[in-house]
């Protein structure tokens, strides 16, 4: 769209930038629905579980003993860790945010105008806000409207985009900035200032998984100390960008062509401060959301041999098999495991598949790379599993999965792709995935988590959310 297309003169470049700034800012509570609200309790409890959760990965313990050696003021607690020691800012955000996305286990997506899209924000934006509210203060009801704001920016701002994955790595940092700008108190202007070093300085792990890269989780912990970088830089008094999502040079410009906007620029203002689009999807497994229906065709091939047999043993698998419709991009996730390591595990259909046949279930810590090795029979089938495809002539999505017997029988299965990644968790299941990592933590009595379970559920009526977050440390 070029800018004399625009039917809307008042949203001309750096207008529109300047009226997500202007909402960024002043939007409240009471402006928020009551879904936006709802599921926002849940991905808190979600998120938190993940924090705890992620401190039991071994490959991540030199980097929080590394921020932990650097020094400097300790202001911001550092979350599921040994101690109640305290770190400067921006390594607190930094250590908090690896935490929350050490197994990838977190909640994402997001739906904008009916239109779902993939994003990596929740696993930086809520962490990141639960470290700022205990060094800046607030309330509960400001601690959501903060998170709720920040997501609505920069969903709009993705949601313009023709192409948004994996671009929405790449405003990761504008997120951060986000809600670091609501932190600082900032007008619009060094707001605008804020997102100019936020979007400039992004981070982007693209495909990077397919060398089975760590850098999943750097990501997060790199766009938070980035988003605080980019407050001080405002607060600091220095100049960014006129325009730094759609102007001359900005982010989302240099995904159109020259002198254009996004199709969809104009679109990305309707209801502005009327209607907030926030992440709305939920990880049922270690390993982010396109294992799910893995995951659950290792539990239904399961259930149909104890349904059968009575018993489970796996010495009694040949081979196991994966089909991907030939109709789907085949990715990342279709790697083989060959690695054997957490990582390796987290991206990997054969493994989800596997884990959840020989287990039952899929936790964080049976991701761990010592428990993955403790099960030599486990790697044995996820290394051996076949990955293929099958002719669709449906057009659907759906993944299929058979485990052949040695004695020649045959337990096959299907589960819907798309489905089983939308689906929303029952607050049971929600639950059971926060204890399951609480408990893999083990650091904290029961009594603290049935307070942190409770707490979420009510975070709005909180007068200090320093209630909360000082049940995420240790003594």
């Amino acid at each position: 769209m070029r800018t004399e297309e625009i039917k809307n003169k008042e949203l001309l470049p750096p207008n529109g930038t300047e009226a997500l700034c202007r909402n960024l800012i002043e939007t409240t509570y009471e402006d928020l629905s009551e879904e936006n609200i709802r599921i926002f309790k849940d991905r808190l409890l979600d998120m938190t579980g993940c924090i705890f959760g992620g401190d039991i990965v071994p490959e991540d313990r030199f980097f929080y003993d590394m921020l932990k050696k650097q020094g400097g003021e300790p202001v911001a607690p550092a979350f599921a860790d040994d101690s109640s020691l305290r770190l400067p800012l921006t390594s607190a955000v930094m250590h908090n945010c690896l935490h929350a996305r050490a197994n990838d286990f977190g909640n994402m997506a997001m739906v904008v105008f009916d239109d779902p899209i993939a994003c990596h924000y929740g696993e930086t934006i809520l962490p990141m806000n639960l470290t700022l509210a205990d060094v800046f203060g607030c309330r509960g009801k400001e601690f959501i409207a903060n998170n709720i704001a920040a997501e609505d920016t920069v969903g709009r701002i993705l949601y313009t985009l023709p192409v948004r994955w994996p671009t929405d790595m790449e405003l990761g940092s504008s997120a951060a900035a986000a809600i670091a700008i609501r932190y600082y108190d900032f007008d619009v202007s060094q707001a605008k200032t804020a997102f100019s070093y936020g979007a400039t300085n992004a981070t982007d792990p693209g495909n990077s998984y397919y060398d089975y890269c760590q850098e999943f989780k750097l990501h997060n912990a790199e766009s938070a100390r980035c988003g605080i970088l980019a407050a001080e830089l405002a607060k600091g008094g220095w100049r960014g960008l006129e325009d730094p999502f759609f102007g001359n040079a900005g982010l989302i410009s240099r995904k159109v062509g020259w002198g254009c906007l996004p199709d969809l620029y104009e679109k990305a203002f309707e209801d502005l401060g009327k209607r907030y689009f926030t992440e709305v999807r939920f990880k049922r497994g270690p390993g982010g959301m396109p294992t799910i229906a893995t995951d659950r065709l290792g539990e239904k091939l399961r259930a149909r041999i104890l349904e059968e047999d009575g018993s489970f043993d796996p010495e009694k698998i040949r081979q196991v098999r994966i089909l991907e419709p030939d109709t789907m991009r085949r990715n990342y996730y279709s790697n083989p495991f060959r690695l054997k390591d957490h990582t390796n595990a987290l991206f990997s259909y054969a493994f989800a598949c596997c884990c959840s046949l020989y287990h039952g279930e899929r936790r964080v810590d049976l991701v761990q790379t010592p428990a993955i090795l403790a099960h030599p029979r486990l790697v044995e089938l996820a290394e051996h599993t076949i990955l293929d495809t099958y002719h669709n002539d449906a057009g659907t999505d759906f993944l299929k999965a058979q485990v052949e017997m040695t004695d020649g029988r045959v337990f096959e299965a299907e589960e819907d792709f798309v489905g089983s990644m939308f689906a929303y968790p029952s607050r049971e299941f929600l639950e059971k995935k926060f204890w399951d990592q609480f408990h893999a933590f083990g650091r904290l009595p029961r009594a603290v988590g049935e307070k942190i379970i409770e707490l979420a559920g009510r975070i709005d009526t909180l007068e200090d959310m320093r209630e909360y977050t000082s049940l995420l440390t240790v003594g």
